[in-house]
């Protein structure tokens, strides 16, 4: 993580909440029930600096905790996968960390948003973003899609990023600076240790380029060693021990006392 990073953990230390994530999972239970049940309108917790300009200043603080406006089975699911993942990722980076990298996606929507303030930003992409670190740190985890079909979690980030790109495209304003935030929050976390494994991925290939062409030298050279009696060479013969005798001449271990010939015959 990047000096700025360790500095701010330093400075926040003692503001660190343990399951943060379950209490904000909790409110938009709460405030889900209480729209299905017609209580309470849950658009009135959605983030617009417009709305906030008239006076619903509150908005800054409860769009995290407003519900999507979903199936109650897709919500139920929802809360279920955000719940482990948010888990599994407070486990890896710890509290302060996991509540640095949640409040970091809430203050870079609040910051976008002044760029379009009359548009209504929800929470989606966050929570996106919580599953997009956790694919990234965790590629090979696998997901049991409909609890039958195993699918990896970097082929659900592959996915999750194609949507992403095409809510970009086609989305209005309020998604594509929501998106923005998201993923400039997970570059934020990410990007050093990004950065790092990019660099070692591609020394690696460049080192696994070099010695595929040596290969492929060694290969169209020829074996290293063959023997001049009965053609035996290293490369259908790894293990065998071939010598060179006084006349320069390659012999296999089998005829490598046989007499000498050729012009240092008499060496």
């Amino acid at each position: 993580m990047s000096r700025f990073l360790h500095k701010l953990e330093r400075w926040a230390r003692p503001l660190a909440t343990p399951h943060l994530f379950l209490a904000i999972i909790i409110g938009q239970t709460f405030f889900y029930l209480c729209a299905l049940l017609g209580l309470f309108d849950p658009t009135r917790l959605m983030f617009a600096w417009a709305e906030v300009y008239a006076g619903e200043w509150w908005r800054i603080f409860t769009f995290p905790f407003s519900p999507p406006v979903v199936h109650w089975a897709l919500f139920a699911f929802a809360v279920a996968c955000l719940h482990s993942l948010g888990q599994a990722l407070e486990a890896e980076w710890g509290a302060l960390r996991f509540n640095l990298f949640l409040t970091s996606g809430w203050v870079l929507t609040l910051a976008l948003g002044l760029l379009a303030p009359g548009q209504v930003m929800g929470n989606g992409f966050i929570a996106g973003s919580v599953f997009l670190a956790f694919a990234y740190l965790n590629p090979n985890h696998v997901f049991h899609l409909y609890l039958i079909l195993p699918v990896k979690a970097k082929y659900l980030a592959a996915l999750t990023l194609s949507l992403y790109l095409i809510y970009f495209v086609t989305g209005q304003a309020g998604e594509r600076l929501a998106i923005i935030a998201s993923l400039g929050n997970c570059a934020l976390f990410l990007g050093p240790q990004l950065l790092a494994d990019w660099r070692g991925g591609r020394r690696r290939l460049v080192l696994g380029a070099r010695r595929r062409a040596e290969e492929r030298a060694e290969a169209a050279a020829g074996p290293r060693h063959r023997c001049v009696i009965c053609g035996k060479d290293s490369d259908s013969h790894p293990h065998e021990d071939f010598r060179y005798r006084a006349d320069d001449r390659c012999y296999c271990s089998e005829h490598v006392k046989a007499p000498l010939t050729g012009p240092n015959s008499s060496a």
